[in-house]
């Protein structure tokens, strides 16, 4: 017998095991980041289980958040349920995933305008089984890097190696242990660059402030931070997931204002550069757009010399035309900042 069920509070070691023993295992799913998200001001985090009912074993799950997508009016109405790099299922067991995904939709629908789903892995054996559930699969593209036993800067375009070390001998450093107040200097680049270019709310600084507090500090998570002149210009944000994978959540630079540094460039550099340094296995750039879309930042991904990778998303919308109103307004919004 399986039972499925929302559970509200942290697990801890007993999904830890199930997390760490799955072949899909990253470091989104580990119960660290419950305590993470539990301590932001716009994440409320949840775990969705499938467990044997009499050894209460785990078979099968997820961590995901609701989160409000920023205070400014209307964007303090569009709440959204996010699970990223999740479900972890039994191979191919069709069964515990259409359990969790009925579980899951059960109580999401009234509390989310819509789930997105961001695959850190290959579904194509069980998309029926998410579409059957109510969701929809979207082409979304990836890169990775392989660290292992080669010479990864040698895959870099030239133009990027010849950008990184014109940067360093210009005199700019990067900043493996920055305190405090060079993390909020570095969420300020991230802010402006959000509110000006990309123009989509990002969370608040209690976000990144308890990344450091959570992830940083355990040890699952890294802030690396380009200085020039004492001046924090540009940084990566990095979840760790042990031996096996970095990913690069966010990262900024100050490019316009010191051209001659490129640090959005070395940032990127330093997160590759540490993940091989410290042994990982591949590094994740976190997405690289949709397919039929011109995307700029995927151009930019591409010099580093990853693989390409089309994992995709699902999406699942529980107010449709709420959604739909949603989509058209942050389209405008865009194109107005």
């Amino acid at each position: 017998m399986i039972e499925y069920f929302i559970h509200k509070n942290n697990i801890g070691e007993d999904w830890d095991r199930f997390v760490k023993s799955h072949p899909g295992g990253n470091a989104f799913q580990i119960s660290l980041f419950y305590d993470f998200y539990h301590s932001t001001e716009e994440f409320r985090p949840y775990f969705c289980i499938a467990r044997n009912t009499f050894s209460k074993k785990i078979l099968g799950g997820f961590l995901f958040v609701i989160q409000r997508k920023g205070s400014r009016i209307p964007f303090r109405y569009f709440k959204r349920s996010l699970i990223i790099g999740g479900p972890l299922i039994p191979t191919n067991n069709d069964k515990i995933l259409d359990g969790l995904l009925k579980v899951y939709s059960d109580f999401t629908r009234s509390k989310a305008i819509y789930s997105e789903i961001r695959n850190l892995y290959s579904w194509s054996d069980q998309i029926d089984v998410f579409l059957k559930n109510g969701f929809k699969y979207e082409a979304h593209l990836n890169y990775q890097i392989g660290l292992e036993n080669r010479d990864v800067i040698a895959d870099f375009s030239s133009s990027k190696r010849r950008q990184i070390k014109k940067g360093l001998q210009n005199g700019a450093v990067i900043l493996s242990n920055p305190n405090i107040n060079q993390v909020y200097d570095f969420y300020r680049i991230l802010a402006d660059l959000y509110n000006k270019k990309i123009n989509k709310p990002l969370p608040k600084w209690s976000f990144f402030k308890a990344f450091n507090e959570k992830i940083v500090e355990a040890g699952a998570g890294k802030y690396l931070l380009v200085q020039y002149n004492n001046k924090i210009i540009g940084g990566i944000m990095l979840p760790l997931y042990q031996d096996k994978m970095a990913y690069e959540w966010y990262v900024a630079g100050l490019d316009k204002q010191y051209k001659n540094i490129y640090p959005s460039v070395l940032a990127t550099w330093a997160g590759i550069d540490f993940a091989m340094k410290s042994g990982m296995a591949s590094f994740d750039f976190m997405g690289a757009g949709v397919p039929s879309h011109a995307y700029g930042v995927r151009e930019f991904k591409s010099k580093f010399g990853g693989q390409i990778l089309n994992y995709g998303r699902f999406t699942n919308s529980h107010f449709k035309v709420f959604h739909w109103v949603i989509k058209i307004f942050l389209k405008i919004y865009s194109k107005n900042p």
